[in-house]
Order: C-alpha cells, then sequence, then structure tokens
C-alpha cells in the first residue's frame, strides 16, 4: 500500500482516462505527505461511501487539506466520487493498478508496432545508402579529433558501413584501465567480429585482465604481442582511429581518423604482422608462461638502443619497480654484474639482435 501511496507526492490532480501517451494526467501539488493520504483512505475505506466533512470532521483536518488529499487519492484511482451524492469510496489498489496501467502498456504497444513499421520501411534503404556512400569519393580524408563523444560517434558510424573486422590495439599504461584509453571498450561497442592485440604485459596486469576477459566473454580474439606501439582501431576497411598522449592545453587525447583506403590497407597489413607474432591470451592463466623470453627479448633490445629506464618500461607497459625486477633477473640469469656484460651475454647467446660478432667470436677467429 505505502508503495502505491509514494506516488502521492507527485500525483495527478484529475482522474483523466489516459488513453495514449500523450493523455497522461499531469502532475501536481503534494497532499501533505503519505501519512495523511493512508490517514484519509483508510477513513474512507473503513466508513464508506463518506462525505468530505465527514472525513474532515473524523480525522479533525481542515476541510480543504482533506479535499486536496481526496482529489490525489482520485488521482491514483483509489477513491472513487459520486457527484449525485457526493460521497467518496474506496477502492482496492490491485483495481487502481488495472486501470491505471493497463491504458499505459496499450499506449506502449501502440507506440512500439508504430517504432516497427518505421523501421522496415527504413531498412530497404539502408543496404542502397550504404553502396552508393562507398561508391563516392569521402570529402574528409584525415580527421584530428579532441572530443571523445565524436570520436564514438565516428567509430560507430564507420561500424555501420564496415567490411570486415575491427582490429584494436591496446598499449598498457601504468596506472591506466583500459577503460580510460580514447579507443578503449568503451568507445568500441559493436556487435562486429573484433581482433585485440595487447603487450604481453598484459597477461600479469589484474586491470588489463579484466577489460580482456569481459571482451573475450563477447567474442573477441585477443592475443599479446611485443609489436604492440599505438593505440590504434581499424574498423573494416572504413577508416582507421590513432589516438596519440594529451597535447599541450587540452585535457583529452588527440585522435587521428583516417579514411584514406591505402593508408587503412597499410595499416591493416601492419596489424596483421603483429597478430601473427602473437600468442593467444588465456583469460585464466595469470602469467606470461611461453611469452616470459620474448618479454625479456624486448627489454634487452629496447636497452641496447640506448633508452633510458623509464621510457623502456613504459614503451612495454609495466611499472618502473616491476622492469628493475626483470632487469635484476635477467642479470642474474646471464651470470652479469653490470648491464653491459648482461647485454653482452645475450647478444652471445642469441637473445637480441646483433649488428657485430660477439668479443667471444672474434677472439674465436
Amino acid at each position: 500500500m505505502k508503495n502505491v501511496l509514494d506516488k502521492a507526492i507527485a500525483s495527478w490532480t484529475a482522474p483523466v482516462a489516459a488513453t495514449s501517451v500523450n493523455e497522461l494526467p499531469d502532475a501536481g501539488p503534494a497532499c501533505g505527505g503519505d501519512e495523511l493520504a493512508i490517514r484519509v483512505y483508510e477513513e474512507t475505506f473503513a466508513n464508506g461511501p463518506v462525505t468530505l466533512a465527514q472525513v474532515a470532521t473524523a480525522l479533525r483536518l481542515p476541510t480543504a487539506q482533506v479535499e486536496q488529499t481526496l482529489s490525489t487519492l482520485r488521482g491514483l484511482r483509489l477513491v472513487k466520487h459520486c457527484e449525485v451524492r457526493g460521497q467518496y469510496r474506496a477502492v482496492s489498489p490491485d483495481a487502481a493498478h488495472v486501470e491505471l496501467v493497463v491504458p499505459l502498456e496499450e499506449a506502449i504497444n501502440d507506440k512500439r508496432r508504430e517504432l516497427a513499421e518505421i523501421d522496415e520501411q527504413l531498412s530497404s534503404f539502408v543496404e542502397t545508402f550504404s553502396t552508393l556512400q562507398r561508391s563516392q569519393p569521402r570529402q574528409e580524408v584525415v580527421v584530428r579529433c579532441l572530443d571523445p563523444r565524436e570520436v564514438k560517434l565516428r567509430v560507430a558510424d564507420a561500424a555501420r558501413n564496415r567490411v570486415g573486422e575491427v582490429l584494436a590495439m591496446w598499449p598498457l599504461s601504468p596506472g591506466r584501465t583500459q577503460e580510460d584509453r580514447p579507443l578503449g571498450p568503451e568507445a568500441l561497442q559493436s556487435d562486429a567480429r573484433m581482433r585485440i592485440l595487447c603487450p604481453h604485459t598484459a597477461r600479469t596486469s589484474a586491470s588489463a585482465r579484466v577489460g580482456l576477459r569481459r571482451a573475450a566473454e563477447t567474442g573477441a580474439r585477443i592475443r599479446t604481442s611485443n609489436h604492440v606501439f599505438e593505440n590504434l582501431v581499424i574498423v573494416g576497411d572504413e577508416a582507421a582511429f590513432l589516438a596519440s598522449d594529451r597535447v599541450a592545453g587540452q585535457d583529452t587525447p588527440l585522435v587521428t581518423i583516417v579514411y584514406e583506403p591505402a593508408v587503412v590497407s597499410l595499416l591493416r597489413r601492419v596489424y596483421e604482422y603483429a597478430w601473427q607474432s602473437g600468442a593467444d591470451f588465456e583469460a585464466d592463466a595469470v602469467s606470461y608462461g611461453e611469452t616470459l623470453d620474448d618479454v625479456k627479448a624486448t627489454i634487452l633490445d629496447l636497452l641496447g638502443s640506448g633508452l633510458k629506464d623509464d621510457v623502456v618500461a613504459r614503451r612495454i607497459g609495466m611499472s618502473s619497480r616491476t622492469f628493475r625486477r626483470h632487469i635484476s633477473g635477467i642479470m642474474n640469469e646471464l651470470n652479469a654484474e653490470s648491464r653491459f656484460q648482461a647485454g653482452v651475454a645475450a647478444a652471445c647467446a642469441g637473445l637480441v639482435g646483433v649488428r657485430e660478432p660477439c668479443p667471444q667470436v672474434r677472439q674465436a677467429g
């Protein structure tokens, strides 16, 4: 009963029969609270039919206040009024529910049928429009966008016209989840077939694993690889979206959107190369597994190119502390006392690419 009377605070002022959504009664002023409405309803139910004066006298309340409350109860169809006798009679909440809800349900069903008819009429033009759109040269070739909402709309538009899969490349950044990225799961809500490529470090990242598990549950194929370089999304043959770091003075990252077919095709081939070098992601295995050697080789390669520790850690998607632990483990495995010795030993062991023979080879010659 109380749940029904909760609506008394914003009730209808007149018992107008609702036959459509546009004919619903307007909300009126409050009647004085739930307790007053319940007291008036109880008095009407127990002694009805009753007049306004009888209710006001029995409850020792001002006539105007009782009249307003009875009007609210009439709007809720909990009270019926006889104009001839000036009497009020209480009605069960179930009967009131039927009187109020059935017309609304009928109106909603009518609108649903109307929407279905509109969809059916428009659906015959969708394929024609898509075909004509693809056959015409696009005016926009490259778009630079800072508005996340516009990026999401452009992704959705490309997905509607796509031919092929959606390919996503998600690098990792310590302290950020995939949902934080401009081209993360939030921007890719689509029923399209999807492939996702992440760095090997995603295998041991709790936050990354949560997002990847959700994606896998929707049917996405997921792999990890050393060749994950940017936050990239390719939607069929329609467009490629490339997110970069935040621009100075801006709160959101810059997303470059490419519609040029030749560039989109090139990016697809780059993605396929990275995909072929990857290993399937296992949602239930929280370890590097067979990819650990690839992670170590990547660390050694990047260090060998002269990059600083924090740059290497950021590029492969791990924290500075985790990166230092990996360096310590690599040096122990190679029995090296310095990074230089570790680099030489790794080169001689074939763990990294080298341009010249290692010292041991030169001595042997």
